[in-house]
């Protein structure tokens, strides 16, 4: 009895002395970037690291099943059991072991790579913790184009992937508006939401900021266009081409505030050159008729007079 009390305290002993920790219990990362999640256990000695095992495991929620992201067992990383979706990305960072850290490298980091990651360790006992990964995106990169309905109203679209959802709103020379606006909110596959936003009845003669707000990531992005002129054929072949041109007409220089066709001045200049060499063309040709006329003429009365 005192044998078997001797060999359970020295159990417990070892298992209090393989402590798993984590410096940190949260990450918050970009969409693409790459990411290090640390646990951290007593360091090793080196024949111990064949009988080392360290898991990762991810759950996107904790009720559902989790993914096995790296295995590290008899002194390698066994990739056969990696869940295909890390396969290339994920890898155990194994020259770190020897230092008592497990260090979970993901590269390339998506949206569906958030959540809750737990790192399991065994040697003489085990341990694990559990560390939350958050993912975002900005809405960096916003797309705008207009539109005209059949009744000549005109109105400017505003669209952007990200992560978290924003809030959209819409400022006219500055100044938040109070024209209709609608907004939609699409979950895509990939885990973005795809806003799209419409502010109908605008005037060709003000300034629009699309302006997007993730509070999450306590960023703000917009998209200014300042609008000078309506491209209606270039709208009605193509919605999704920006119909309008800014003021300097650097988009569009062909066309004027009203919508209307203007020929560039070097082509002007080219067709006024032609009409003028032509009228001295003309003029040339007319006068070598007429002095051949005379000479004629002056031929003829001598002839009639022999």
């Amino acid at each position: 009895m005192l044998l078997f009390l001797f060999i359970l305290l020295n159990f417990q002993l070892i298992q209090a002395l393989f402590v798993v920790t984590a410096p940190e219990s949260a990450y918050t990362i970009q969409y693409g970037d790459t990411v290090e999640m640390i646990c951290s256990f007593p360091v090793p000695k080196e024949d111990d690291l064949n009988k080392l095992k360290v898991s990762w495991k991810h759950f996107l929620t904790k009720d559902q099943q989790a993914r096995q992201v790296t295995l590290f067992n008899n002194g390698r990383e066994d990739f056969l059991s990696q869940e295909p979706s890390y396969k290339g990305r994920a890898s155990l960072l194994n020259q770190e072991l020897k230092y008592g850290r497990a260090i979970l490298k993901i590269e390339e980091v998506k949206l569906t790579d958030a959540g809750i990651y737990l790192c399991l360790l065994q040697l003489d006992g085990s341990d694990y913790q559990e560390i939350t990964l958050n993912v975002q995106a900005s809405y960096n990169t916003i797309k705008t184009f207009s539109n005209e309905s059949n009744n000549n109203e005109l109105s400017l679209t505003c669209e952007s992937l990200g992560f978290p959802e924003a809030k959209v709103y819409w400022k006219q020379n500055g100044v938040n508006v109070s024209l209709p606006v609608n907004t939609s909110y699409i979950r895509n596959k990939d885990g973005f939401y795809k806003i799209t936003s419409t502010i109908k009845g605008v005037d060709i003669n003000h300034q629009y900021d699309c302006v997007f707000w993730n509070k999450d990531l306590n960023e703000e992005t917009k998209a200014s266009t300042k609008l000078s002129g309506f491209t209606h054929e270039s709208n009605s072949e193509n919605p999704q081409m920006n119909g309008f041109t800014h003021e300097s007409n650097s988009e569009n220089p062909q066309m004027n505030a009203t919508g209307y066709y203007i020929r560039p001045m070097h082509t002007v200049v080219i067709i006024g050159c032609i009409i003028i060499l032509l009228a001295v063309f003309v003029i040339l040709f007319y006068k070598q008729r007429l002095l051949c006329f005379k000479c004629f003429k002056k031929k003829g009365g001598r002839s009639s007079t022999l």
